[in-house]
């Protein structure tokens, strides 16, 4: 069955996914079923639906079944790709634009789709139709899935770790090094006992030489400088996410600064 609304195959489509299933973050933003991309045109077509595993992210398949890591059933679920703002993730759009709350320029993300009830909002649905309760027009609600955006937010370079956090790296001027930490939903924290630190940096001839930089905190980022190194910039960072964790490494080559997104 094709995913008409995607103009992606399912295969391709689930190939796109990279999330498990869990319990929406507050505030899923609401619209009406079966929206239209524009005035008197007619109505997307909804996605097909897929199954995945309650505990595993990485877990989607077209057809019901059991989950091969924890042999749970797989669930039913909608994943749609939509458009949505780097930093304002609450932001769902049908089609490329810019954020109404920022400006940015929207990106395309995988979110979760359901249906529910303006004034009953346990009611979820997995297809459009009427409230049980009052007969109301289901409207669809667009959740944030883990893992359903994987695009770096400030014009860096971004890696997903082991541990299913994530990190961004940016080199915004000479000599300054940002990193950002986002959750499994790609939203910012710094979880407490983090530590992270410069370990490699460009030495002559083009060989790499050891290094023991921190990065300190500054506000929702950290920062590292490494005086008097020009372009291009190829650095490995390694970073602890909690006190008790592995350190994990991440090489960074910047061929040129890096630009925040407008």
């Amino acid at each position: 069955m094709a995913a008409a609304s995607l103009d992606l195959s399912r295969r391709e489509f689930l190939g796109l996914i990279a999330g498990g299933l869990a319990a929406p973050p507050p505030s899923p933003r609401l619209r009406r079923a079966s929206p239209k991309r524009s005035a008197g045109g007619p109505a997307r077509p909804l996605p097909p639906t897929s199954w995945t595993c309650p505990m595993h992210a990485e877990v989607v398949d077209n057809e019901k079944g059991k989950c091969p890591i924890c042999k749970m059933d797989l669930v039913p679920i909608k994943l749609d790709l939509v458009w949505s703002c780097p930093i304002h993730v609450d932001v769902t759009e049908l089609d490329a634009g810019r954020c109404r709350i920022c400006r940015r320029e929207l990106v395309r993300v995988v979110k979760g789709l359901s249906f529910t009830c303006r004034i009953h909002p346990k009611v979820n649905a997995l297809e459009p139709g009427k409230c049980p309760q009052c007969g109301r027009t289901l409207v669809a609600k667009y959740s944030l899935r883990p893992h359903g955006n994987h695009n770096p937010k400030h014009g860096g370079q971004f890696f997903m770790a082991p541990n299913n956090w994530h990190i961004e790296v940016t080199h915004p001027a000479p000599a300054v090094f940002r990193l950002y930490v986002y959750d499994d939903y790609s939203r910012t924290f710094i979880p407490r006992g983090f530590t992270s630190r410069i370990i490699s940096i460009p030495g002559a001839n083009g060989t790499s030489v050891e290094a023991s930089i921190p990065f300190t905190r500054a506000g929702d980022y950290l920062e590292a400088r490494v005086p008097k190194l020009g372009l291009p910039a190829t650095i490995a960072v390694k970073v602890r996410f909690q006190s008790d964790d592995q350190e994990y490494r991440f090489d960074f080559p910047f061929m040129d600064y890096s630009n925040e997104p407008r």
